[in-house]
Order: structure tokens, then sequence, then C-alpha cells
């Protein structure tokens, strides 16, 4: 005995694979390009080398059940960028001293440690550091996106 086709069910299968190939191939990189767009102005803005963030960033399209799900992450420092950070001390944890460049250094680390690359290299067992405004890259890109599909 031959079985009819589930026309209705075959649709529907139709449907979310076209739905999932527009999101992997529409939706999720313009949502992306849009996201990167604010952080890159809001690193111009603030002087902050945002490209780290923007090349570790992550974009997953999957299906579950009758849905498609798009996914977007950030590493952890992105949130920081999002929400903003007050004044605050960062010491060193796993090390006995921070080391990094510092770019445009006062005068007494340019007396005391070593130029490298674009700046000095310190040593330090703490800083201090003004904080970071809010970029709010992520809620303004689902608030763009949210918009888009109304």
């Amino acid at each position: 005995m031959t079985s009819l086709p589930n026309f209705e069910a075959d649709a529907r299968e139709a449907l979310l694979d076209d739905l999932e190939d527009y999101a992997r191939e529409e939706i999720a990189p313009q949502v992306q390009a849009h996201a990167h767009e604010i952080l890159r102005q809001y690193g111009q803005r603030n002087d902050y080398d945002v490209e780290p963030i923007i090349e570790a960033g992550e974009t997953d399209v999957s299906r579950r059940g009758d849905r498609v799900v798009v996914r977007f992450g950030w590493p952890e420092p992105a949130i920081y960028f999002e929400r903003g950070t007050v004044e605050h001390v960062v010491e060193a944890k796993n090390a006995d001293v921070l080391s990094f460049i510092w770019e445009d250094p006062p005068e007494w680390v340019r007396e005391e440690y070593e130029p490298e690359g674009d700046g000095w290299r310190v040593f330090l067992p703490k800083v201090e550091v003004a904080g970071l405004p809010e970029s709010r890259f992520i809620r303004d890109t689902l608030n763009w996106l949210h918009a888009e599909f109304r």
C-alpha cells in the first residue's frame, strides 16, 4: 500500500529550511554588522581597541524543533563595554604583577620602564582605572532588530 505525501509537514520543513538559510545568510550577518558598528564607534569615541571583542564574537544559527534560533555572543569582557563600569582597582590575582603596554603614560613610567611597541611595558601589582562608559551595543542592536521585524 502506498502512502500519500504529508503536504503540511513537507511544507513546514521546506519553510523552516528557507528560514534557517535566511537567518544564516541575511539576519545573522546584518545583526553582527550592526552591533560591531556600534562597538567600533564607541571604541573611536573613547579611544579603546574593540577589535579583539569583535573578532571573538560568535554567531550560531540552529533549528530547535519547529523554530530557528539565532544566538549571538561575545567573550566576557564585552559585558563591561555593554554596561560600563565605575572607577575601580584591578589587582593581579594569579600572578605577582599585572603587565601591559601603557601607550601614553605619565613621565614616571617613561623613566622607570622600557619602551615596547607603541608604549612602555609596565609591571604593577595593581592599577586604578577610570571605568568605562556604557556602549549599549547589545541592547541597541536588539532594539534595532526588533524594529526591523515589526
